[in-house]
């Protein structure tokens, strides 16, 4: 008759405790409660008859009072939230009277909905939405141009007369006198190798070379490290050990002296769900040396086990796992994301250091021309024709542009350290950049969905939804942690009998155990807090979605803005160029007729606007192709992979490495 009432007890706590956990409604009854833990050993019972009969009515007896104990001890999710939010409020509205002398509104956190139990928010791997590879941004054109000025060619238009002296040419070709004095005497000498690269070599290089592209690279395989070691948590795992203890007395021992011996060796394997089995063997061998202590050996087979019924049980067990999977997908994003990246901001800074390449050659044309102009000055002086301010205006024109050329190398040369350390190149190494005519496919702006690419593609952006799932399995452990302790516990062993060797193991020396071990919830302030910690972590990570998308529209936006302002730039600097070309050609022309009213104070004028023109399209030209790989990039549509284009075959760190390798061979 008891035992059917405690079934009926068991059955009626059972139905309860499920409901009251689903709906997250269970409150506390009472905090009073016995802390010492209740265990019962199978080995302690003494009656007679069958053992498993008496084993299964003691547990009729003993497991519903110990969950009933459980329960009546313990707390809701909701109780125990409530009771952190008490004590914070409490203790921020005393600080702020001692600190502020006046109290402000308490700071009232908002209150979470409660987090569903998504399976994705258990998923290993999460899914990463790629674009699919489309036309390259940047390739490599056919045939590769030789080196030039960047900008359009200075022709005078249809129908204007040319000037009567070839004075154009002349600038240029002082310039080219010293490559040509240069390749007159040979290759350059092979104690002083210079390295030559354009943009896809100069990304071929820095991947292999540059320590920080070689830094992301090691996190992602240190993320790598972390999932085996807590997949090899999960499988068996062999153990071994040894030692050897002397042990000895005095007289009240009759001076026994000993020696021990002692071995085991087994096996160990965590339950997926909670607990670990362990299997092992235990040896020891005794040794008399003296006294009354008589030799022995023994052997010991033991299988034990423990598994965790409540708190600890579960998918909770899991969790180093499933964060080490879902890290190393994280990892793999943040790698993908530096690479295309990584490949942007080289290409801007290989871009940048053609622009100041292309401003020192103009300024070396520019003072040539300022020079040729102070030797007509002084003709034209000499003939009478001009007075000398006009001679002076040309020769400080021509200091100016000395000048302006000096800082134009300083400028150049800064850069071009700046670049080598970027890609791994030592600073000492001497690097000549060589322009490469890129073909430039410009993306269509104008689509209405490009906003809705970014969101879809950007790898941060997905890394970030999978890390709300992350705070949601969060949650859920926490409210794991607040559960009672209750562990089923059992061992059995067998070995050998006394006075008998150790390989003899006879199975009336067996012996077994199990029990049940509860831990009252009495004490739950830090699992509390941690699981009020983990709501307000969930909040944050919404809103942090929330933020980082509108960030990632107002890039795409800025970007938007950055290619039509750099096309208008590229045109209107084209016609500038023309512009000043023809006012440069047409007041030369009239300064060497002698016409009334011309000075060298207009030809210096269009020299000068020439050349703020030339600088201004070299500009906008490179904004142009840096905006678009912004554009990409800020999209998530940049693809950087081998099939996608020079660009992405630039990056592949393998391919790279062994061309270099084969290079430094053959030289």
């Amino acid at each position: 008759m008891k035992g059917r009432k405690s079934c009926k007890n068991y059955r009626f706590f059972k139905e309860n405790h499920e409901s009251a956990l689903s709906a997250r409604r269970l409150e506390a009854i009472g905090a009073s409660a016995c802390g010492n833990d209740f265990l019962w050993d199978a080995r302690a019972s003494r009656l007679p008859g069958c053992p498993a009969v008496h084993f299964l009515a003691s547990v009729k007896k003993v497991v519903p009072i110990l969950l009933l104990a459980g329960v009546l001890t313990g707390c809701s999710e909701a109780r125990y939230r409530r009771s952190a939010d008490i004590d914070v409020n409490r203790l921020l509205a005393d600080r702020q009277k001692s600190t502020l002398d006046y109290q402000p509104r308490e700071a009232q956190i908002a209150q979470s909905p409660e987090p569903l139990h998504r399976p994705s928010a258990y998923a290993k791997i999460p899914v990463t939405v790629l674009p699919a590879t489309t036309q390259p941004a940047l390739d490599r054109s056919e045939p590769v141009l030789a080196f030039g000025p960047i900008g359009p060619a200075m022709l005078l238009p249809s129908g204007t007369s040319a000037p009567k002296s070839d004075l154009s040419d002349q600038p240029i070709q002082r310039s080219q006198d010293g490559q040509v004095r240069r390749l007159m005497l040979g290759p350059p000498s092979p104690f002083e190798r210079i390295e030559r690269m354009d943009l896809l070599r100069s990304l071929a290089f820095a991947v292999g070379h540059s320590r920080s592209y070689q830094t992301q690279s090691e996190q992602m395989y240190l993320g790598a490290l972390d999932v085996t070691l807590e997949r090899h948590l999960l499988s068996p795992r062999p153990f071994a050990g040894a030692g050897l203890q002397f042990a000895g007395g005095q007289a009240d021992t009759d001076y026994q002296h000993a020696l021990t011996a002692t071995g085991s060796a087994g096996i160990r394997q965590r339950l997926p769900y909670g607990g670990e089995i362990v299997a092992q063997t235990l040896v020891s061998f005794v040794n008399a040396l003296s006294g009354p202590v008589a030799d022995g050996e023994s052997a010991q087979l033991v299988l034990s086990g423990s598994v965790p019924l409540l708190r600890g049980a579960g998918m909770i067990n899991l969790e180093g796992l499933i964060n080490s999977e879902r890290q190393l997908v994280y990892d793999v994003r943040a790698f993908e994301s530096f690479r295309r990246a990584f490949a942007v901001d080289t290409a801007s800074a290989y871009f940048r250091l053609l622009t100041a390449q292309q401003s020192v050659a103009n300024r070396r044309l520019n003072l040539d021309s300022l020079m040729l102009l102070t030797e007509r000055t002084e003709a034209l002086y000499a003939a009478g024709r001009l007075t000398f301010l006009e001679v002076q205006r040309s020769l400080q024109a021509q200091l100016v542009a000395e000048n302006q050329l000096i800082d134009a190398e300083d400028a150049y040369d800064s850069l071009l350290d700046d670049f080598k350390i970027r890609i791994g190149l030592p600073v000492e190494a001497r690097l000549d950049i060589v322009p490469v005519a890129l073909e430039l496919h410009v993306p269509n702006t104008q689509a209405d969905d490009i906003y809705a690419r970014a969101l879809r593609y950007r790898l941060d952006l997905q890394t970030a939804r999978d890390q709300v799932e992350d705070a949601r399995r969060a949650v859920a452990n926490a409210q794991n942690g607040l559960l009672p302790d209750l562990n089923l516990s059992a061992s059995g062993s067998v070995g050998n009998r006394v006075a008998t060797p150790a390989r003899q193991i006879d199975g009336r020396n067996t012996q077994y155990s199990a029990g049940l071990n509860l831990d009252l919830p009495i004490d739950r302030v830090a699992e509390r807090n941690g699981y009020r910690r983990s709501l307000i972590d969930l909040d944050r990570a919404g809103r942090s979605v929330e933020d980082l998308s509108q960030r990632v529209i107002a890039d795409v936006r800025d970007s938007v803005r950055g290619i039509r302002s750099a096309e208008e730039a590229l045109n209107i600097q084209r016609n500038s160029i023309q512009l000043a070309g023809r006012r440069m050609e047409f007041s030369n022309e009239l300064l060497r007729e002698g016409r009334p009213g011309v000075t060298a104070r207009d030809v210096v004028e269009a020299q000068n606007s020439l050349l703020s023109a030339q600088d201004a399209y070299d500009r906008a030209q490179a904004d142009l192709q840096i905006q678009v790989l912004q554009y990409l990039r800020d999209t998530g549509t940049l693809r950087v992979d081998k099939s996608a284009g020079a660009l992405g075959r630039a990056l592949d760190r393998l391919e790279s490495l062994s061309e270099q390798s084969s290079r430094t061979k053959v030289q």
